[in-house]
């Protein structure tokens, strides 16, 4: 699962004149380079924060800016580390896979548009994400309690990890007598049985290798499997129904791990990270329509604090920044 690192297709996108290019510090001191677009309303909504992809960049928003500006919100991009004109560092090979480093990049951004906009009080910050910056965006939503809504496009979760459990997928509908004595349904209750068996030293196994690649790759990979499941706020998920990278499955098992079922999208002929260009314009009028929704009706969501977060389910490496978001 983290040994081999899948090929995906970079968009970097366009890059556009009419935006403030600023930079700001994430909490262990590395700067960032970030694009922030204001709308062209009084009443501003709120202001999106875009998590571009793995091997992408802050303009990966381009293409979204124009919708979002004139329905009344800012529009906040920037480059992750090793990313873009953001600071490179030898010592990080950047990964598919979600670090605390990411995470610590996505709040500081978080920060810097609330340190920004300090005089209002009444603020929301919705996050937006493709791709890994998908996944990362639903991870820091179940540590900071500033993010209103949610966003994810193509998500990718830690692949079978999130899989079904074996047990429900035989016994979730009833069977015949027929079916449940064929060969297909006993070889899959053979390896139900043989998971369930080897089970504990998969999970020692997987944590084990789940260090050695960070240290080899000079980060720490987070579980997102635990940090989604802290996840409160409403969440609209994009996926492609022929996305060959994540499963609709998948997908499916993503959701079933949140506390509040996210709504969803699946776009039939879209492959990982293409639902925006196969959807067209619709697409826009649903994240701006979801957007608008959770952001100035709040009240028809349930309310999220740290305070209702069951601590003890998250990373003590991960507890500094719980600190920092309260």
């Amino acid at each position: 699962m983290f040994g081999t690192s899948p090929w995906l297709p970079i968009r970097r996108g366009e890059r556009r004149g009419d935006a403030e290019n600023v930079e700001f510090t994430t909490q262990d001191g590395i700067v960032l380079k970030g694009s922030y677009f204001p709308c062209r309303e009084q009443n501003k909504e709120g202001i999106i924060v875009y998590c571009h992809e793995f091997n992408g960049s802050r303009w990966g928003v381009s293409s979204h800016v124009d919708s979002l500006i004139q329905s009344g919100f800012d529009v906040f991009s920037f480059d992750m580390r090793n990313h873009g004109e953001s600071r490179m560092t030898h010592e990080i090979v950047p990964t598919p896979w979600v670090t605390k480093f990411d995470l610590e990049d996505v709040q500081a951004a978080v920060s810097y548009v609330l340190q920004r906009n300090y005089d209002d009080k009444n603020l929301k910050i919705g996050l937006f994400g493709v791709s890994k910056g998908a996944t990362v965006a639903a991870c820091v939503a179940g540590l900071d309690s500033r993010v209103s809504s949610l966003v994810l496009d193509s998500p990718a979760p830690e692949g079978r990890l999130f899989e079904r459990n074996c047990w429900t997928t035989l016994f979730r509908v009833r069977r015949n007598w027929r079916m449940m004595f064929s060969k297909k349904f006993l070889f899959l209750l053979f390896k139900a049985l043989l998971f369930s068996i080897a089970f504990p030293f998969i999970l020692f196994f997987s944590e084990w290798w789940r260090w050695i690649l960070g240290y080899w790759c000079g980060c720490r990979f987070v579980s997102t499997r635990v940090l989604v499941k802290l996840v409160q706020q409403p969440i609209f998920i994009i996926h492609g129904k022929d996305d060959a990278y994540c499963r609709v499955d998948q997908i499916h098992a993503f959701c079933r791990r949140m506390q509040h079922r996210p709504s969803v999208w699946l776009i039939s002929d879209s492959s990982h990270g293409q639902t925006a260009k196969c959807a067209g314009d619709e697409y826009e009028k649903k994240v701006v329509g979801f957007f608008q929704k959770t952001m100035t009706h709040l009240s028809n969501h349930p309310s999220y604090s740290l305070d209702s977060v069951t601590k003890e389910k998250i990373p003590n490496f991960l507890r500094d920044l719980v600190t920092s978001a309260s």
